[in-house]
């Protein structure tokens, strides 16, 4: 920030030119020009970050190529994995016809015999869990 240095006007930061003071004081007409003066060893090189911004310029090219051939395996990827699931789903959708003829045609009581028979396995094995408990109890 500028200070003030009494009759002579604002001083200036380094590297501009002295700043006219205000209020009309007996200083030369103002100039409409900024001089700017650069120090050797204060310059700003912008020749490096002018390197440095291409340098992330190609490497953002790259990651973005990177991430363009990414996005071309995946679409590919899930393509293959599309048509595989409608052909599973077709060939399932086909066994479930073939199933439901056969157990038309057949009309046997295999399903009957196989839900009789989870009955009676779930109650032998209520059975034997109570008997080991009342022996248990009885011990």
């Amino acid at each position: 920030m500028a200070h003030y240095q009494g009759g002579s006007g604002f001083a200036s930061r380094p590297g501009l030119s002295a700043r006219q003071p205000l209020f009309g004081a007996s200083n030369p007409p103002p100039n409409d020009q900024l001089a700017i003066n650069m120090e050797s060893g204060n310059a700003y090189d912008l020749d490096d970050d002018i390197m440095d911004l291409r340098n992330s310029v190609g490497r953002l090219k790259q990651v973005s190529s990177a991430i363009q051939e990414e996005n071309q395996l995946t679409k590919q990827i899930m393509d293959g994995l599309e048509s595989a699931m409608e052909t599973a789903r077709l060939t399932l959708k086909q066994t479930v016809k073939r199933l439901d003829r056969v157990a038309r045609k057949t009309k046997s009581n295999h399903v009957l015999y196989v839900f009789l028979f989870g009955i009676a396995l779930f109650f032998v094995a209520y059975f034997w869990i109570r008997v080991h408990r009342f022996l248990k109890w009885l011990f």
